[in-house]
């Protein structure tokens, strides 16, 4: 369920476009760091947007460095980090795992496979240092798997379930932002399950796999039934940022909300 919440290039200003890489790159750069070279392959642009946030909310101080790397070896590319920057990979490690073994389960995908061995050995240490997350993000895929056994046709129950993981994943510490935090991981997580359902339905149809939407036509009565529903989650999301005290990477953060995380939808509306 990765590649939703990106930064939208159209109408972001060169400032913005640096600074997510910077956080980007920083994201690569902490996961080497805490969890060896092979863990950069759980890398995804969606995450990034957790490290914008709670560096810009925790008023982390920025360390910008420049260094090679796998992509760049022979030009250095600068990127920043922060005291915050651990917590976020470790996050994208759990999910980046737990999402390719969905993949090996539901493609019986190689490259899935490949990928979840890459990360395993991590995921015992990295789950006991966040047992809150953790435990969060294995009920909710339980939750989720239950739904498929069951065959839901309520996109907002999978949604929901997934919400609760999102909003766990968005609060590394029990303080006075973790309710805001919380509702914004929620309405972004359910944003993200209802948008993964629609952009799937027609290959999971010929799969024969679980989608909610399973048994509706991909028409423009259901994209504008998947519409509202996603409009809501997105409201849900973009009134919880509206609330939090943000300043240094609050434009780059409403692109997400507000534009980015719209891409794909549009994108197919187009076709």
């Amino acid at each position: 369920m990765f590649g939703y919440v990106l930064l939208n290039p159209v109408g972001a200003s060169d400032e913005d476009k640096k600074n997510y890489k910077l956080h980007y790159c920083g994201l690569c750069k902490a996961l080497e760091r805490g969890h060896g070279r092979k863990a950069t392959r759980a890398l995804s642009y969606d995450m990034t947007f957790l490290h914008l946030l709670l560096d810009d909310l925790y008023n982390c101080p920025l360390s910008l460095q420049k260094e090679h790397c796998q992509i760049h070896p022979v030009s250095k590319q600068e990127f920043v980090t922060s005291s915050i920057s651990a917590y976020v990979a470790d996050m994208q490690l759990l999910l980046s795992y737990y999402s390719a073994l969905d993949h090996v389960v539901d493609d019986d995908s190689q490259k899935a496979v490949s990928k979840a061995k890459a990360l395993e050995d991590d995921i015992q240490v990295t789950s006991e240092a966040h047992p809150r997350q953790a435990q969060a993000i294995l009920d909710s895929l339980a939750g989720i798997a239950r739904c498929e056994e069951e065959g839901c046709k309520d996109p907002l129950v999978p949604a929901s379930l997934f919400g609760e993981l999102m909003g766990a994943v968005f609060t590394p510490y029990d303080d006075i932002w973790a309710p805001v935090l919380t509702r914004l991981g929620q309405g972004l997580g359910r944003f993200v399950y209802i948008l993964d359902a629609w952009d799937d339905l027609e290959k999971d149809k010929k799969k024969g796999a679980y989608n909610p939407f399973i048994d509706r036509q991909k028409d423009d009565v259901l994209r504008s039934e998947v519409k509202d529903l996603l409009t809501d989650s997105a409201s849900d999301a973009a009134e919880a940022l509206e609330k939090l005290p943000l300043d240094d990477n609050l434009s780059v953060l409403r692109n997400v909300i507000y534009s980015g995380i719209w891409a794909r939808f549009e994108e197919k509306g187009k076709k």
